[in-house]
C-alpha cells in the first residue's frame, strides 16, 4: 500500500465513523460547512455513503447546488435523514493527492450518486 492509499483509507474511516448526528444538515445555507478545502461525503441515516468528492470550498460547493442533494429529494428521502461528513484538507493535499485519492476512494465504496467510476491504472 502507498502513501496515497493508507492516506485514502485514514480519511474514509473518518468519513464513515463519525456519527451521522456530527454531519453537517442539508440546508439553504449550509452554514455547518466552512469555506476550506476539504473531501465530503453525502451520507444517509440508515443507506450510508450516497456520495463521495472533494472541492475547493466545502460551503460553496453546496450553495451552489449538488447532484447528491437533488437525486436524494427524488429518491424521497427525508431531507433530516440525509447529511454531509467532511474533513477538511489543505490546499496542498487537494492539489498534491487530488484525483488520485478521489478515486481510490470511490473505488473502494462505489456510492449510488457518483454516476462515473474513475479508473485505477
Amino acid at each position: 500500500m502507498n502513501d496515497v492509499e493508507a492516506q485514502a483509507r485514514a480519511l474514509l474511516q473518518t468519513l464513515i465513523s463519525t456519527p451521522f448526528q456530527s454531519c453537517a444538515l442539508i440546508n439553504r445555507e449550509f452554514l455547518d460547512l466552512p469555506v476550506v478545502p476539504g473531501l465530503y461525503a453525502v451520507r444517509h441515516r440508515e443507506h450510508g455513503l450516497l456520495y463521495l468528492g472533494k472541492t475547493k470550498k466545502l460551503r460553496e460547493r453546496f450553495r451552489g447546488g449538488h447532484k447528491a442533494c437533488t437525486w436524494s429529494w427524488l429518491d424521497d428521502y427525508d431531507h433530516r435523514d440525509v447529511r454531509i461528513c467532511f474533513v477538511t484538507l489543505s490546499m496542498v493535499d487537494v492539489l498534491k493527492l487530488g484525483d488520485e485519492l478521489e478515486s481510490i476512494l470511490i473505488n473502494a465504496t462505489k456510492p449510488p450518486y457518483n454516476a462515473q467510476y474513475p479508473s485505477r491504472d
